[in-house]
């Protein structure tokens, strides 16, 4: 246990300078200590099976017996694509206990994508459920320095079908073959690196993220002073667990809070009110995306909702009118509190700030969480800005990565150092504190966005757009969309502006689908009788493009 206490204000109290110790453990470690004297309370459900924290913990161990005998060792990268089931929380923490390098794969990739993933971060061993076999099958191919086993999906307790493949194990059925293995643990080495996250950053550049596991820790020791659920209370577990740090935190903050954590398979938008009222959930959070499609959702005119009360949104800025309408929703429902909103990144293991119904003023970020330092810099200068100027928003504070995943490059354009030696996460949002201590989120200094779920870098279809022959420049920027939040209109030169622009822009779907996915596929499309205009120091200029 951690005995380093941090003074920090608490404005989520009226402003109170208190002081609190910050944990200094493993995920795992942290995860025991705080279940102490709930172990018989329900740790997960799924569907029908309930899990109590007695035999979470039972079965986290198996599993890290299990995963050792195959050979897993501390240090050891293994990657993850997983769906939200109790089998890979179980695997998440045996991993943790074992003191492995979690790397997290989105279920949402392609192939190609996925084949980047891991080529940035080259596991050991893939663990995957049962129904994404196929995705990493092919990912991987024919590697041989990479393991693959597989988790089957058990809806109720009982027998589950043995994964395809004589060459992949089936890691559910040897764990419940064999239980006895005998571990060594290792000793827990503060500030190793516990998990790599992907990510575009603020530059757009695809990387992994290298976190400390303890950081996750501090991050939830925070919410302890923002958040308002009671242990025993229900929290629906729809956001991804594996790959995402926003999912991740959800998980790590409801367990060590002793809460229920709900686990569901359906973790879309269209899917967020049916599961909300199945598992009667007291906490929610999910992206913009999810909230607004409660929005003209007519059953919550006759549903009963007024059991949330904590209803968080992330991953995206949630426009005013949006979030109004959101709420104006929820509340015909009988629920009573508003949406919550805030701002975080992959990079600080998901929240920096918190806006809290009826502790903030709506449509700030609020106020930063306990722990984490926050200022506006000039983008140019660095200098540190007075209140109600617009500036680069910073970051400082134990959940802060590592680095970028062995890209020094990338890594030095993250931090700066102020002349005392702190050492501050360069968000490239910009962003304004107001005088009482809350943040105003102003928008991207970096150009990614959000289309539906996915987030969209433009860089990354610009590059793919270059490499046909027919388009000489190419530049993408968003555009509003009540639905899908943006959608990516493409800017594009072409060598002959009377070609056949039909064949052209099948051929430019075909590419960016199969290989960034649906969502990167244009939205508008815009040809320029010239090439694409451009600053005085000969960069294309986004902003003209933007106002178009």
């Amino acid at each position: 246990m951690g005995n380093k206490k941090a003074k920090f204000i608490d404005y989520y109290d009226n402003g109170i300078e208190k002081e609190d110790v910050l944990p200094d453990e493993s995920q795992y470690d942290f995860l025991l200590h705080r279940n102490y004297g709930y172990m018989d309370h329900t740790a997960l459900s799924f569907y029908s099976r309930k899990v109590t924290y007695r035999e979470l913990h039972q079965k986290i161990d198996e599993y890290a017996r299990t995963l050792f005998s195959l050979g897993v060792r501390q240090g050891d990268k293994v990657g993850v694509c997983l769906l939200n089931t109790p089998e890979g929380v179980f695997t998440l923490y045996g991993l943790s206990k074992l003191g492995a390098i979690v790397v997290g794969l989105s279920p949402l990739n392609n192939v190609y994508k996925m084949k980047i993933d891991l080529d940035i971060s080259r596991p050991k061993v893939v663990i995957v459920s049962e129904p994404l076999f196929p995705l990493l099958d092919e990912a991987i191919g024919a590697a041989e320095t990479t393991s693959i086993f597989v988790l089957p999906i058990i809806m109720e307790d009982g027998e589950h079908t043995v994964a395809d493949g004589s060459k992949n194990i089936d890691l559910v059925a040897l764990v419940e073959k064999e239980k006895l293995h005998e571990v060594e643990y290792e000793v827990y080495e503060p500030n190793a690196i516990t998990d790599i996250l992907f990510t575009g950053g603020s530059t757009g550049v695809h990387k992994g993220v290298d976190l400390i596991g303890n950081g996750l820790n501090c991050v939830v020791k925070a919410l302890d002073h923002v958040l308002i659920l009671k242990p025993g209370m229900i929290h629906l577990g729809n956001i991804p667990m594996a790959h995402m740090a926003f999912g991740r935190l959800v998980l790590h903050y409801a367990l060590c809070k002793n809460l229920e954590y709900a686990l569901t398979l359906d973790m879309l938008p269209n899917k967020f009110l049916d599961e909300i009222i199945r598992t009667r959930a007291n906490g929610a959070m999910g992206g913009p995306v999810h909230w607004e499609a409660l929005i003209d959702d007519k059953r919550l005119k006759t549903s009963d909702v007024s059991f949330l009360i904590q209803a968080l949104s992330g991953g995206e800025q949630f426009k005013a009118e949006n979030r109004i309408a959101a709420n104006g929703a929820l509340k015909s429902a009988g629920c009573k509190v508003g949406i919550g909103d805030g701002l975080g990144l992959t990079e600080t293991w998901a929240p920096t700030h918190v806006c809290m119904d009826g502790k903030n003023t709506p449509g700030t970020i609020g106020y930063p969480i306990p722990f984490v330092s926050a200022i506006i810099v000039d983008p140019q200068t660095f200098q540190v800005l007075p209140n109600e100027k617009e500036g680069l928003l910073l970051i400082s504070g134990p959940g802060v990565m590592a680095q970028y995943h062995e890209n020094e490059e990338e890594t030095k354009k993250a931090f700066f150092f102020d002349a005392s030696g702190t050492k501050w996460y360069n968000t490239g949002d910009i962003a304004m504190r107001k005088d009482n201590g809350e943040f105003v989120y102003i928008g991207r200094k970096k150009r990614n966005f959000v289309c539906g779920v996915d987030n969209i870098y433009p860089e990354q279809i610009e590059s793919l757009l270059l490499q046909m022959d027919d388009i000489l420049e190419a530049a993408v920027t968003k555009v509003p969309d009540q639905k899908m939040q943006y959608l990516p209109k493409y800017h594009l030169f072409v060598k002959d502006n009377s070609c056949d622009k039909e064949a052209l822009e099948r051929n430019i779907r075909k590419l960016v689908a199969s290989t960034l996915g649906e969502s990167a596929c244009p939205g508008y499309i815009e040809y320029t009788a010239g090439p694409l205009p451009r600053t005085d120091n000969g960069k294309i200029n986004f902003s003209l493009l933007e106002g178009n």
